[in-house]
């Protein structure tokens, strides 16, 4: 078939651009400036933040975004309709604009006299799960219309109780569609720029991730630092990616 051959080429095309663009700036990098990167304490601290922002911001997400997208999944209410487009707001509006409408609101007197969230990490944490948390939904969403209700009635009939026979069935078969979505919620966290910028105010030392620090890197004439540092992170963004689909693979066989 020419559409199937066709299909391969442009597969093959896509790939070879996304590896020569790799590899174009992996001739920036050596092996001192891997080092100097790897010493370097605002990057370590950068990569510490991150890890801990997105670490909140998806256990947040793991918290609301199941509920919610297990009653997506079950209810055909129009009203969970319109909140599911709300939910998918996230994904299509840029972050920075998510940031500017979150600074607005939590610059408010109502918040601001209760507690500080501008510039500070949790504010990060919130731009994050803003973020973050639609990919957990939608996940969880997409898991759970997989699996038939049937499964929890046929438990529940054994006497087991809601939440067990939930647990039981349509957790543990939906489970390896969930953490697929966690950990790319957790990815998109940690990559996460605009929001967290506008949130955090890029304080080195306190509120700057991984991007941010490449960003300020490549802005002050650090390019080979803020190269390394983004090839660092295109590898680890890969095993990651690697590591969901191995793990879904194996459940699904």
């Amino acid at each position: 078939m020419i559409f199937t051959r066709l299909a391969k080429f442009f597969s093959i095309l896509i790939v070879l651009v996304i590896l020569s663009l790799f590899l174009f700036a992996a001739r920036f990098v050596s092996y001192s400036v891997l080092v100097e990167t790897l010493t370097n304490s605002f990057f370590l601290a950068s990569v510490m933040f991150s890890i801990s922002t997105a670490f909140y911001a998806t256990m947040v997400s793991l918290v609301l975004g199941i509920p919610v997208g297990y009653t997506l999944a079950r209810s055909k209410l129009k009203f969970w309709r319109v909140i599911e487009i709300c939910f998918d707001l996230p994904l299509v509006l840029p972050p920075l604009i998510i940031g500017v409408l979150l600074l607005i609101t939590l610059n408010s007197p109502l918040i601001k006299n209760f507690y500080t969230f501008v510039f500070t990490p949790a504010g990060a944490v919130i731009a994050q799960i803003l973020i973050g948390m639609p990919l957990t939904i939608k996940s969880a969403k997409t898991a759970f219309q997989l699996i038939s209700p049937i499964y929890e009635r046929v438990a529940m009939t054994l006497g087991a109780r809601p939440i067990k026979s939930f647990y039981d069935t349509t957790f543990k078969m939906a489970f390896p569609g969930i953490l697929g979505g966690l950990i790319l919620t957790w990815l998109r966290c940690i990559g996460e720029f605009g929001a967290t910028l506008m949130i955090g105010g890029g304080i080195p030392g306190r509120t700057v991730n991984v991007p941010i620090n490449i960003y300020l890197n490549m802005s002050s004439g650090d390019f080979n630092i803020g190269i390394t540092s983004s090839l660092l992170m295109v590898i680890f963004s890969f095993l990651c990616i690697v590591f969901i689909r191995t793990i879904i693979f194996n459940k699904t066989r």
